[in-house]
Order: C-alpha cells, then sequence, then structure tokens
C-alpha cells in the first residue's frame, strides 16, 4: 500500500522533518560534512547520494539516531520501506522521542501492509501531530489500513474527520468517494442477492438503468418496484423524473404530475417532490401553482437553492420582480453561476447598475466552474 498522494520526497520537503543532530561539538568535521551533504541531496530529491552520505556518517558514529532517522527518510522517500522500518525503529530505540521517525515509522509499515503493526501509532500521530500537511498523509493511511483490517466502522469516522479538516483536498474527496462507492456497491448487491424481485430490489435496477441512461428500462423497473409497493417512499419521485427528463410523449408531464403526489402522500415532506412539481406547473404556464409548488419545497428545505432560483425565475415571469429579488438574495453566497446571472438581471430590472455588475462579475467567474 503506497502512500497517499503527493510523492513522498516533496512531502518531506513540505513538512519540513529532517533532523540534524544535536551536540555538534562531539562530532568529527568528517561525521558534520557527510551529514550536511545527505541534508542537501534529500532536500534536492537525491535519495541514493543521500543514503550514501547519511551511511558513511553513521559508519563513523552509529550512535547518531537524528541521522539514522533521516537514513529512514531517505529510504521511505525512495519506496524502501522495509529499510526505512529497520532505521526508524533502531532511531527510536536510541531516541524514543524523535518526531520524524514516530511519524514515518507507521506511514512505512502501512506502505508494506503492516497494518496491525502500524495502526496504533497512525492512530496516535492522525491525533496529534501538529503538522497539518503530514497529519493529511497519516490520516489517509490510517484510513487505507482499517479498510483493509475490515473496520468500516472506524473508517467511516477517520474518513469524516479527513472531510472535515481537508474539505477541498482532492485526495481526501477521491479516497472517500472510492471507498462509500465500494460500500455501497456492496450493500445495493447483497440485497439484489437475497431479493431481486422485491420491490427494493426493482428500485435499485432502476437506479442503476437511470445512472446508465437506459430511462425506459428505469421506467419499466419503477413501475415494476410501485406495483409490489406502491407505498415505497422516493419510487414514484424517481419515475416522474425520468419521465420529465426523457419521456417523447407530449403528455408525459401529467403522468409525471400524479406520480409526484403520489409520492407526496407517502412522504408529505418531500422538498424534492415539491420542487419537480414547481418546475411542472412553470413550464406549462402555470406560475401561481408553481410559485406555490416551490415555496413549499423552501419551508421543507431552506437551502434548497435550486428551488430559490426557480422561484425567483416564476415570481419574475410573473412580474413580481421585487419579490423574486427577495426570494433569491439569501442565495447570495452560493457558487451557482446561475443564481448571480438572475440576479445581475432582476438588479437591472430594478435600475440598480452597481449591483448588477458585481453579479454579473461574478457570474462570468463561476461560469466555467459551472
Amino acid at each position: 500500500m503506497r502512500p497517499m498522494g503527493r510523492p513522498a520526497c516533496c512531502l518531506l520537503l513540505a513538512v519540513g522533518v529532517f533532523q540534524a543532530p544535536r551536540c555538534h561539538a562531539l562530532q568529527s568535521p568528517a561525521t558534520q560534512a557527510e551529514v550536511r551533504a545527505g541534508i542537501e541531496e534529500l532536500q534536492g530529491s537525491h535519495f541514493r547520494a543521500a543514503e550514501q552520505h547519511f551511511l558513511k556518517a553513521l559508519e563513523i558514529d552509529p550512535s547518531l539516531a537524528e541521522v539514522r532517522a533521516n537514513l529512514g527518510l531517505a529510504y521511505y522517500a525512495d519506496h524502501r520501506y522495509a529499510e526505512a522500518i529497520e532505521q526508524f525503529q533502531r532511531a527510536l530505540k536510541a531516541n524514543p522521542s524523535l518526531q520524524a521517525a514516530r511519524s514515518f515509522l507507521p506511514l512505512s509499515l502501512a506502505a508494506v501492509d503492516r497494518c496491525q503493526e502500524a495502526q496504533a501509532g497512525l492512530e496516535r500521530e492522525f491525533s496529534a501531530n501538529p503538522d497539518f500537511k503530514l497529519r493529511r498523509v497519516i490520516g489517509l493511511s490510517l484510513q487505507r489500513c482499517l479498510i483493509r483490517t475490515g473496520q468500516q466502522a472506524e473508517a467511516d469516522q477517520v474518513t469524516q474527520k479527513l472531510l472535515a479538516q481537508y474539505p477541498d483536498d482532492l485526495d481526501v474527496l477521491y479516497e472517500a468517494g472510492q471507498m462509500y462507492g465500494k460500500l455501497s456497491s456492496e450493500i445495493y448487491l447483497r440485497l439484489m442477492k437475497l431479493a431481486p424481485h422485491s420491490a427494493r430490489g426493482y428500485q435499485v435496477m432502476g437506479q442503476v438503468a437511470a445512472a446508465d441512461g437506459n430511462w425506459q428500462k428505469a421506467v419499466d423497473a419503477y413501475h415494476q418496484a410501485i406495483r409490489l409497493d406502491p407505498t415505497l417512499p422516493e419510487v414514484h419521485l424517481a419515475l416522474a423524473i425520468q419521465l420529465l427528463l426523457h419521456s417523447p410523449d407530449p403528455d408525459a408531464w401529467k403522468q409525471a404530475l400524479d406520480e409526484l403526489n403520489a409520492e407526496l402522500k407517502i412522504n408529505p415532506n418531500s422538498a424534492d417532490a415539491r420542487y419537480e412539481m414547481g418546475e411542472v406547473y412553470r413550464k406549462h404556464q402555470e406560475p401561481e401553482r408553481a410559485i406555490a409548488a416551490f415555496r413549499q419545497a423552501l419551508e421543507l428545505r431552506p437551502g434548497f437553492v435550486e428551488a430559490r432560483l426557480e422561484l425567483a425565475k416564476a415570481l419574475r415571469q410573473a412580474g413580481r420582480k421585487q419579490e423574486a429579488l427577495a426570494a433569491l438574495e439569501p442565495a447570495r453566497n452560493s457558487d451557482n453561476a446561475a443564481v448571480h446571472f438572475l440576479l445581475a438581471q432582476l438588479y437591472r430590472d430594478l435600475g440598480r447598475t452597481s449591483d448588477a455588475e458585481r453579479e454579473e462579475g461574478l457570474f462570468k467567474r463561476l461560469q466555467p466552474a459551472s
């Protein structure tokens, strides 16, 4: 199991873990020269050269625990994890307080799948290591080890902490997606194995078909699920969405409305069903009913940005521009480009030129991302 994220050399440079030996006066000039050269080579990502300098320094004085820890770092960066483990262990035996060795020994153990030995050290360092960047790598390594050893609940806790501390880190997001995606797939496969022809089984089939772009197969599966259990939550909603998105039948929206009403009988608190209903009404020239549906969706979920946006559109179409602005302004901090585009239009409608220009600028910055 390789370490997560950036290459090891970049990690070592970023966190500044190199340790110079103490008591320089007790070292010979030759030892000091080898140590300095080793650190310079390590900082330059010349790992083999660094290893040779540190080995020469240790030949002169084998008691230098800090040098041994640096040799371990060179081996770690060079993906020579077994050698790194040996050097970190010997360094810690001589000086248990060496932070670099305490951090990178469990990382090295995890890198060669010795997760049971690594776990205690990874847990300690993930909770207490003061370096923000290094703690991220330790956390990812710990997450992997917990998954490998079947400790799913503990892996979930570590993943949630990583997502809270590093919400925009690509490695953290990827590993979380991998873990939860695999777990989700395993659970669904178990459900399909136990009861493939149950209402839930057909619901899963519908979701898979919809994700694959086979809308007709998804519709058929959702119909099967409803026949088996008309009160199953979220199936009527999923069926309505597929009909609205894909059906070539010009009257499909009427069937979709029936399905949305059925969903609301099962779950009156479905903000998504209210939202879809509002979209149907807005697109079929029933603005007042659309406005009412979007308002209900927002009452159920005040942070529902898409519902707020569509409510503002419906109000603007009805000529109620000041109400539209009041409905949309709470979403001004959103990174949804469409929100800022509509805000700019509403500000221009109301003669607020400077506000419109500000929102147009935000829209242009966000548009590529959207």
